[in-house]
């Protein structure tokens, strides 16, 4: 095929190799001791598309036939490779060096295409094989080989099929946005999956009984038809059983047609212009409009918010220059976003959570705030400042720490100043719409009798932050590595997050109706709270640059 095969093996070891090394979403989301180079990541990956691959085996325990169980299981291999491949997959397909280090060589357009995609295949075989094997192995126990061979086979056909909606998905985005905001828009995708894939853990189960999963039948379903998975199952069926009905017939054409059509699609017309936009994203394209619309200075309705909160939780200099710089960082930082914006998914779905464990609890309790009624108001309260400890547990981190050299050579001399900045950042732009909605709907809900409890909840909280961050933060922000003693006050910081919460959700329940004793204890706390933040904005270079000697 004039292929230079030297020059494709040794390309492919080098690719495999940097695979190996690449940190990818079980690296980044796991803190390390130590700043250990990373080996072994395909292993990893293999791994726990093994341990998804176990979870699948569920499916086969729900519903009375094997087109709903075979639904189910195709449901949760497409979504979860799906989101498995925009995670770890697009460093891959979103790699543009190779353009600039290989194109330069002398390697021919037959080894650079050969190349690329036969280290797509490997990579999406590392993640695919292991996911479905469990699968085979319970097939095989169920429906002996007659069900193994035509489960292989619509493996690889719902892989293809998976393969061309991420590829749909990615030129649907470029469509629509500008090059340089795509791996921004990929990042809120993985966001999303990650919060429906723990809100569907959560929360089907507890919507669903038991008795309604075993006999629940996805044929007698009017959606079926709009379903893939759907399509995978029945041809499945009529692969196993060869009967011939008009439902299995046009399933099995749709499962194998339309994956081999979808890739035709990819090959044919996606792929072009998704290269021609692919090589903008590291290109110098795409100015932004701003720049391009003249030298007219525009000021947005984000950075007027912006500016008046800053004047009005900050003093001028340093203070003030780390509220700005913080907000910003935690707005546009990839890493930062990916470990903290699924914590808003979370928060929400424990709360409907807390709602569903209480079956008894009616809108009238939470409105006459009946014992029912004042547990989930102050669950809420207290609980809504759990992404307040994710954030600030995030602080001192940043894949760019070099950059935090511009903090050692300004003038100032108590650097707390910097670290105050950065928590009253983080509460208000994470605490502060979340206490908004809470005391409006609280508000709405049971009346001005509530602001008493309200604002000595939000009091607690402030007053657990500002000591959480007294304690643990001993750095500047954004000023480490996640690998370089990350561990750092996670232990302090955890029992911060639950217990001290906890206890005084407990306490303010008990003393909820006494309201003088609610209304010294708000003004104790306002105190506490101030007195905190001195402490915090007194901290000196010499207990800042401490760990960093250690």
């Amino acid at each position: 095929m004039g292929v230079n095969m030297p020059q494709l093996r040794a390309i492919l070891t080098s690719k495999l190799i940097m695979d190996d090394r690449r940190p990818n979403s079980v690296h980044q989301t796991r803190q390390k001791k130590q700043d250990k180079p990373i080996r072994f990541a395909t292993l990893g990956t293999m791994l726990m598309s093994t341990l998804l691959g176990i979870f699948f085996l569920m499916s086969f325990a729900v519903g009375k036939d094997s087109i709903t169980q075979f639904t189910i299981f195709f449901s949760f291999y497409i979504f979860l490779l799906a989101s498995t491949l925009i995670t770890d997959f697009t460093s891959v397909l979103i790699d543009v060096r190779d353009t600039m280090i290989i194109l330069p060589k002398p390697v021919n357009d037959k080894t650079f295409v050969l190349s690329r995609l036969l280290h797509i295949l490997i990579h999406v075989s590392k993640i695919v094989i292991p996911m479905s094997f469990p699968g085979m192995v319970g097939v095989t126990m169920l429906h002996g080989i007659a069900g193994l061979l035509p489960f292989i086979f619509l493996v690889i056909s719902a892989t293809l099929f998976t393969i061309f909606l991420i590829n749909a998905v990615y030129i649907l985005i470029l469509r629509i946005t500008t090059p340089q905001k795509f791996k921004s828009i990929i990042s809120y995708f993985q966001i999303a999956f990650a919060i429906l894939f723990f809100g569907g853990y959560q929360l089907v189960p507890r919507l669903l009984s038991k008795v309604a999963l075993q006999n629940y039948s996805v044929s007698n379903a009017s959606w079926k038809w709009f379903t893939p998975s759907f399509w995978f199952a029945a041809s499945w069926e009529f692969m196993k059983t060869f009967v011939f009905t008009p439902t299995l017939f046009t399933c099995f054409l749709l499962s194998v047609f339309l994956p081999i059509i979808s890739m035709w699609v990819v090959i044919r017309y996606f792929a072009p212009s998704f290269n021609r936009k692919l090589s903008m994203i590291s290109g110098g394209e795409g100015e932004p409009a701003a720049e391009k619309s003249g030298s007219k200075k525009i000021v947005s309705t984000s950075s007027a918010y912006l500016l008046t909160m800053a004047k009005l939780f900050t003093v001028k200099g340093a203070e003030r220059m780390s509220f700005l710089h913080t907000w910003k960082m935690t707005g546009r930082s990839r890493d930062f976003k990916m470990k903290v914006y699924p914590t808003f998914g979370y928060l929400v779905i424990y709360m409907v959570l807390m709602v569903m464990n209480n079956r008894k609890l009616t809108f009238a309790d939470v409105q006459s705030q009946t014992a029912g009624g004042k547990a989930v108001f102050i669950g809420i309260l207290y609980f809504s400042g759990f992404i307040l400890m994710r954030a600030l547990g995030q602080l001192i981190f940043s894949e760019r720490y070099k950059a935090s050299w511009i903090y050692y050579i300004t003038p100032v001399g108590l650097p707390g100043h910097y670290i105050s900045g950065a928590m009253k950042s983080i509460m208000t732009r994470f605490y502060l719409p979340i206490i908004l909605i809470v005391s409006i709907t609280g508000l709405a809900i049971a009346g001005p009798t509530i602001i008493p409890n309200l604002v000595l909840g939000m009091c607690n909280q402030l007053l657990i932050i500002c000591c959480v961050t007294y304690i643990t933060i001993r750095q500047l922000p954004f000023s480490t590595t996640q690998s370089l003693n990350a561990n750092t006050g996670s232990l302090i910081r955890g029992l911060f997050s639950l217990l001290i919460p906890a206890v005084l959700a407990v306490l303010h329940y008990m003393l909820y109706n006494y309201l003088p004793v609610i209304i010294l204890l708000t003004v104790l706390s306002v105190i506490a709270c101030w007195l905190v933040l001195n402490g915090i904005k007194s901290k000196t270079w010499e207990m800042i640059l401490q760990l960093n000697y250690e």
